[in-house]
């Protein structure tokens, strides 16, 4: 709220050349507490069990064939790891929801090392050179970066997506 003050009394006072600046900077530390909090879906849960609720919610409100797959034996990451992963597989889903006109999409965790975490759908695809400046995929990057993860996305027009993340 502080930060839209700033930038309406900017405005008001004719100071339109700081206001790009002042917006960033408002909507980077937004970002950071966005972050920061724990997805209630998470809560008293197991990572799994997060990710089944994820995958069955957007199954119910898409209609899309979505599944999810585990490999391997489940075990206690970093709580950082588990939000980064959980807060990864809702944008990816999100995405798949308003772009992919996917009819699939295979959510695949794999507890090796490292923890992978897959989202592949087999809608439209995209150029990925035309999104990279875009805040989802940044966002992505930027929370995986957060966690010494690291963050994939493969795409090609007409050929579907994968986000892959990688962690501990």
């Amino acid at each position: 709220a502080q930060g839209f003050t700033s930038i309406v009394m900017l405005c008001q006072a004719g100071r339109h050349e700081r206001v790009e600046e002042v917006a960033r900077d408002n909507l980077a530390e937004a970002r950071r507490l966005v972050s920061a909090l724990q997805p209630a879906v998470l809560d008293g849960r197991s990572l799994v069990d997060a990710l089944e609720r994820v995958v069955r919610g957007f199954r119910d409100d898409t209609g899309i064939d979505a599944v999810l797959d585990v490999d391997g034996t489940p075990r206690p990451l970093d709580r950082t790891e588990e939000v980064a992963l959980l807060r990864t597989t809702q944008e990816a889903l999100a995405n798949v929801g308003k772009h992919a006109d996917a009819s699939t999409v295979h959510v695949h965790l794999r507890y090796d090392d490292p923890v992978t975490l897959s989202v592949i759908d087999d809608g439209r695809g995209f150029d990925l050179a035309s999104v990279e400046g875009g805040f989802g995929l940044r966002g992505l990057r930027d929370r995986i970066a957060e966690v010494r993860g690291a963050l994939d996305v493969r795409s090609t027009p007409g050929g579907g997506t994968t986000v892959e993340v990688r962690v501990s």
